[in-house]
């Protein structure tokens, strides 16, 4: 995944979206395993899972209207 220091776009290429998907399932999976005192842990993985959500609700909907190839080439390498 791109650096966002180098590609201010990163979290918008289709290419990425890969990785985002497989972030999601891994925070979903540490929430569910966190017993109920880890209210701490539990609110900084909901904000990770709540953004990459986000970002590829974004991928989704740009590769959607554009009809961009997932595949492309990463334009950020």
């Amino acid at each position: 995944m791109c650096d966002s220091a180098r590609c201010p776009q990163a979290t918008h290429h289709a290419v990425h979206r890969d990785v985002w998907a497989s972030h999601i399932t891994s925070c979903q999976v540490f929430i569910g395993g966190l017993g109920p005192t880890r209210t701490t842990e539990k609110a900084r993985l909901q904000g990770d899972l709540d953004r990459a959500l986000r970002v590829v609700a974004g991928i989704d909907a740009a590769s959607h209207a554009g009809e961009h190839d997932a595949q492309e080439e990463d334009p950020c390498g």
